[in-house]
């Protein structure tokens, strides 16, 4: 069974860093990979991020999606090598020619894609929305914002979890979503989506008159049961990124 995309608790270096820093490390190496446009940095970045996954004891055959993610961006690099037919030819025929720039081309928008997506698997699978959110609102976001980021990642699996409940009585019902008219489909739609409705508007009822009961929102500041305090690792990582960042800065100028 695949595993769902969200977060994954672990003991690993990556699980333990500060969410603060990870999230700035995600940035950083997200606008690396679009600032040097060329295949050698992208594929070392990729390189990098497929020897990570094991690290944090995740397998990527096992995540949802993986394949999908594998092909497309195959997809990207076959078709850049196919149409791109500028630069020098490295091998010819017939009509169409393989060229150095369309190769650089492919393989980098290819390992470029990649990078992207797996730096958010690496994220979100080690990372905490509760710790992460708490860690916005001690450096400083508003405790409301923060709330709601932590209130939306909660309720996204329960309403997950209500939709497969109301699909699977449907379907011992009798209802069926494979209608080839138009008509009788959007009726099925309205009819799953109706009770999915009330459900959430249920929660969101009896949330708000907790919140209420707690006298939510009524100071300007709060405090915290748990406070994520700063390591050695968190300030090595900050340093190295700090680093990083200079050094392609420097390499751009």
């Amino acid at each position: 069974m695949k595993a769902r995309l969200a977060y994954q608790a672990g003991s690993s270096l990556i699980h333990r860093l500060h969410p603060l820093i990870k999230m700035a490390w995600l940035i950083l190496l997200t606008g690396l990979v679009f600032l040097f446009q060329g295949p050698g940095f992208s594929l070392v970045v990729a390189v990098a991020l497929l020897v990570s996954f094991p690290l944090i004891g995740k397998k990527l055959t096992e995540l949802r999606g993986f394949r999908i993610l594998l092909l497309t961006a195959g997809l990207i690099c076959v078709l850049q090598i196919v149409f791109m037919n500028s630069g020098e030819v490295m091998l010819q025929s017939g009509a169409w020619g393989l060229t150095r720039e369309g190769l650089a081309r492919g393989l980098y928008l290819g390992a470029r894609f990649l990078d992207v997506i797996l730096l958010s698997y690496l994220f979100v699978l080690t990372t905490s929305p509760s710790e992460l959110a708490y860690a916005l609102m001690q450096a400083g976001l508003p405790y409301r914002f923060g709330f709601t980021f932590v209130t939306a990642l909660r309720l996204i699996p329960l309403f997950e979890e209500e939709a497969m409940i109301i699909y699977r009585a449907q379907q011992v019902r009798g209802v069926s979503y494979r209608k080839k008219n138009p008509f009788e489909f959007w009726r099925n739609i309205q009819a799953f989506l109706l009770p999915l409705l009330i459900s959430a508007m249920s929660k969101v009822e009896a949330l708000s008159i907790s919140m209420e009961g707690r006298c939510y929102g009524r100071y300007k500041t709060r405090t915290f049961y748990k406070v994520r305090e700063t390591t050695r690792i968190d300030w090595l990582a900050g340093v190295a990124l700090a680093l990083v960042g200079a050094a392609a800065v420097m390499i751009k100028i």
